[in-house]
Parts: C-alpha cells; structure tokens; sequence
C-alpha cells in the first residue's frame, strides 16, 4: 500500500503530517486517538468549546492532564507544538493558524459552525477533510469551490459511507462497469423516532440521542447518500430513495424489481449487510467480465454485487488525510452544482409559531430528493431555528415559504451564496477533482 510505505518513510525522516481535529465529541475523539497510532501522522492540536473535553482525549492518549497546553494565543500554541507538546484550543482560528498545521478534520456534527471553521482552514492554506454530512450535503459544493479557488483540498473522510461508496465506485468502475446502483446498508430505520425513545442507544454508543434519532430516522443515511450523490451525479430515483428490504442472495434481484433507472443512489433495509455498503455494476461483456464471474461465483450477470461488510469511520479517517497532503487528492468532494438535497419531513402536525428544532429532534426527519424537486422545501441542514409560519401535516415536506429563517443565521447566507455562485458560474478545474459522466 503506497500511503503505507509514504507515511513510514515520513515518520523515520521527521515530516508528520500535523492534523487539527475540531470537534472532540464521540467521533472526533476517536479520530485523534487514531491519528496518534498510525505512522507518518499525529494530532497536532484539539478543537472543542469544552476544552475540558480535548484535554480528556490527550490523556486517553498518555499524556499527563497537566502537560496539556490550553490556550487560544496562535503565538503560544506555535511555541508549544513546536516542541511537540499536546495543545488544545477553543478558537478554530488559533488552530488553522499554526504554522505546522496542514490539515483540518471537521467532526462537529453542525452546519452553520463547522462552514464557519472550514472556510477560516481554507483562507489559512489548510487543507480539509470532513466528516460531517449536515454540512457537506448543505453547503459542500460551495465549500469545495472555495478550496479549489484557494489551491487546497476540501473531501469527505474515507471510514464514513460516502468515502467507502467512493472507493468501490471508482473500482467498479474502472473495470468497465456501468452502475446500476450504490446503496447504504440500513438495519431498521423508524422516522418517528425521538431524542427520548434514542436514549437507550445513546448510552450504549457513548453519543447524544440526537445523533442516535438522526441515525434511526433516517437522516443521517440521506445525507450521506447526498454526499455521494453531489459528488458522483447519481440521484435518487424517487424522494427519500426505495429502501429495499433484501439480503445478500437476493438483493440482485430485488433491486433490479424496483429500480426504473441506472446512476441511481438508494439504501437496503434489513438484511444481513452489516454495516456494509454495496454497488451494484452492470457489464454484458461475456467473455471479458461474464465468464470469468461465473466461474469466480460472483453469479452470471449482467448485475453483478460489490459488496463491503463494515465501514470503520475514525480508524479510517486518516487513510484521507494522508490521500489529501501527499496526494493533494480528496477521497470524494462534491464535483460541482449540487444534483441532490435532503428536505425536512414534518414528524407530526406542526403548528404555526413553532421553532423546528434540528437534525435529530422531534420537528422533523430529512429525505434526499434530486435538486429540481427540492428547491421549494427546507433543506434539513438549514431547518434548525427556523419559525413555521404555517402548519405542516405529518409526513409532509416543509415549504420554504412556510418558515421564517433565523436573523443572521450564517449557515443560511452560505446556502444562498451557493444558489446563487452554481446559478451562473462554472466549478473552477482542478486535478483533485474527480469528474464524472
């Protein structure tokens, strides 16, 4: 593995790849213990408005909790991480202006203040690598073309689903596969779900309930089928995708029943996938592909499954970040205008004056929809705050015209500037931009 042998040869020569990591929740925490395993790389410094917090991830790690330098003073922290001691920070800012800085991972889960530390990484010649699909599916073609103006390099994290999907789209298609399909294994997905009924979950992962109900609702799922598709140009078929309940033997089949279409993003439910991805690739090349397959017991085509079991999110993280310093290479990036959102879907009656909580609350659960069929409803990403000006029944789409945004909400202005900047403008090249269709 070539990153394997380039980060071995950077650890004997002293040129560690340095990595701010903003957000030390369940994720992010992980994420920096992994960093201080793998060869060639380290945490630099931790990002958290609870110091407290990052300060328990470096004594997770060894280091002694009064050998911890916590300030927000950029000349301090150069001084401190110049002499390889472990630094945290409240101020993203303080972090991407670190000398020996050269990534920023983003793991808050937010969208209005991760744009605000991502855009302040990509001013400071940082590169980025998020794993945060509230804010990729939101506002990530924006982010992206302002990093490639920049001449740095905004992805997604391979270890989440989108960057898994990545790969084994490239692979498939490489070998001369048309794809049918990339599909996001779910377990059980329950839209109604709530903070309170996640509680249980939440305890045994180590995470908030919110997070947990956006997994369970589905709108963690949709937003990262959205990462793959704005990144790809697949869509979904229809909104809120098929959700095929298959399993490994059948799952050809059963998808080939319900797809009407090709280039298609979508999820399988129930199963015996694991916590796996797969894509579905199409070759009706007999003596190339055909015969071999068969022999191989990959079945007789011309749909052939590529399946992967497990994504392993933090333990993989890093295989991006080498990918984006050594590389200058994202593992997936939003190649242009958006082709897909994901819209707010009322949980229950919603009532006028009512302020829609977020992602993972009781208000509401998102679904991925092409761009087209989305522009008159809320992004899920953007819902958070606003005032419903009129009622919304129970499993319909929320209006724009039916919510007041919140004043000054930054997260908001970015969407607008994105519509506007993809209304009349072309993404800028770039070779760490991967092109397709």
């Amino acid at each position: 593995m070539y990153l394997y042998r380039e980060l071995r040869r950077r650890q004997q020569y002293g040129r560690v790849i340095k990595v701010a990591v903003s957000g030390i929740g369940s994720m992010g925490r992980g994420i920096a213990l992994q960093l201080k395993a793998m060869p060639g790389m380290e945490p630099g410094i931790l990002v958290n408005r609870t110091a407290e917090r990052a300060v328990e991830a470096w004594v997770a790690m060894g280091v002694p909790w009064d050998e911890v330098v916590v300030s927000d003073d950029p000349r301090l922290l150069n001084i401190a991480l110049e002499q390889g001691l472990a630094c945290v920070t409240r101020d993203v800012g303080a972090a991407v202006a670190l000398d020996q800085i050269e990534v920023l991972v983003e793991s808050t889960g937010t969208v209005g203040p991760a744009a605000r530390s991502v855009l302040a990484a990509i001013q400071a010649g940082k590169h980025v690598v998020v794993m945060n699909a509230e804010l990729d599916a939101t506002i990530g073609c924006y982010l992206a073309e302002r990093a490639r103006q920049q001449g740095v390099v905004y992805g997604y994290a391979d270890g989440d689903q989108p960057g898994v999907l990545m790969r084994i789209l490239e692979w498939v298609e490489l070998h001369g596969f048309e794809i049918v399909a990339a599909v996001n294994c779910k377990g059980f997905l329950d839209v109604r779900a709530t903070p309170e009924s996640s509680q249980e979950w939440a305890r045994r992962m180590k995470t908030s309930a919110e997070m947990v109900c956006a997994f369970t609702d589905g709108t963690k799922m949709n937003l990262e089928n959205a990462v793959v598709a704005n990144a790809t140009g697949l869509v979904p078929e229809v909104r809120g995708m098929h959700g095929v309940r298959t399993e490994q033997k059948t799952a050809l089949r059963d998808f080939g029943r319900v797809l009407g279409r090709t280039g298609v993003v979508d999820f399988s439910l129930g199963g015996d996938f694991g916590g796996g991805v797969f894509v579905i690739g199409r070759c009706h090349d007999w003596e190339r592909v055909g015969h071999y397959f068969d022999y191989l017991k990959m079945g007789p085509g011309p749909d052939y499954l590529f399946l992967r079991p497990y994504h392993l999110c933090h333990l993989e993280t890093p295989l991006s970040i080498a990918e984006t310093v050594i590389e200058r290479e994202p593992t997936i990036s939003p190649r242009g205008a958006p082709v897909a959102d994901v819209i707010a879907i009322a949980k229950r009656d919603l009532q006028p004056g009512e302020v829609l909580e977020g992602i993972g609350g009781r208000s509401f659960y998102g679904q991925i929809d092409t761009l087209e069929r989305a522009r008159e409803f809320v992004p899920a990403g953007l819902a958070e705050g606003g005032i419903l000006t009129k009622g919304v029944s129970a499993g319909e789409p929320i209006p724009r015209a039916a919510v007041e945004p919140r004043e000054g909400d930054y997260a908001f202005a970015l969407r607008n500037l994105q519509e506007a900047l993809f209304s009349v403008f072309e993404p800028t090249p770039s070779h760490a931009h991967i092109s397709r269709g």
